[in-house]
């Protein structure tokens, strides 16, 4: 017995933290860690809903739901991608985000900046979508990010439009091992990226917390060299 693989329509949930329309000046795509039930996501972003900027929370393809815990109710979780099929699970993923963002700048005027930013291992579902499509974007933002593995992360960066990449690390100890900042912020050198580290602390994020210290022009402004 083989496995085979059929392409077949998908549908797709996502979440969103104001309305796109004429009042809009800064469209963020914000992509949630493994498992990570997406109002969590929300709530670390709740310092980034403002009038004039749109976040746009994807939801993963692979949806579930936790039972009821002793200590928690039942929670939905998602994730990007399964181990034994990442390569499939990264081009459903990239297909899906180019499809909602051509919806959502559709709604949105004409030539509005795009910031990315990806949580955990959605930075590898960003990467891989930011390389492999046109998608018009103004900055990379990587949280705490996880790279499995494979695809290879030096050669996933080089692929990668030459955008600014903001790498923001965590100073929790739970987050020790996504917290290597240096090292992701040297292979995005290596690959000719123009990208600075910061460093955060658990909890909702401010633009300051991002390596920025305001948007302006549709360009977010460093804080920091």
């Amino acid at each position: 017995m083989q496995p085979a693989t059929i392409i077949t329509p998908r549908t797709a949930r996502f979440f969103s933290l104001g309305e796109p329309g004429p009042a809009i000046q800064h469209v963020w795509i914000c992509l949630h860690d493994h498992d990570q039930p997406v109002a969590e996501l929300a709530a670390q972003l709740v310092n980034l809903d403002t009038p004039e900027r749109l976040l746009i929370l994807p939801e993963a393809l692979s949806r579930y739901t936790l039972p009821d815990g002793s200590d928690q109710p039942a929670s939905d979780r998602a994730m990007w991608f399964a181990p034994n099929s990442i390569a499939d699970d990264l081009a459903d993923s990239a297909t899906y985000l180019q499809a909602l963002a051509a919806q959502t700048l559709a709604a949105c005027p004409a030539g509005t900046p795009v910031t990315v930013l990806a949580y955990g291992h959605g930075a590898v579902v960003a990467c891989h979508w930011l390389a492999e499509s046109n998608m018009a974007y103004q900055r990379l933002v990587l949280y705490a990010a996880v790279f499995p593995p494979l695809p290879d992360r030096r050669n996933l960066l080089a692929g990668l439009p030459l955008r600014p990449v903001q790498v923001v690390a965590t100073t929790a100890d739970v987050f020790t091992p996504e917290a290597d900042g240096p090292a992701l912020l040297q292979d995005l050198r290596a690959a000719g990226h123009t990208a600075r580290l910061s460093y955060t602390e658990p909890g909702p994020l401010t633009l300051a917390a991002l390596g920025a210290g305001r948007e302006e022009g549709g360009l977010l402004t460093s804080a920091t060299a």
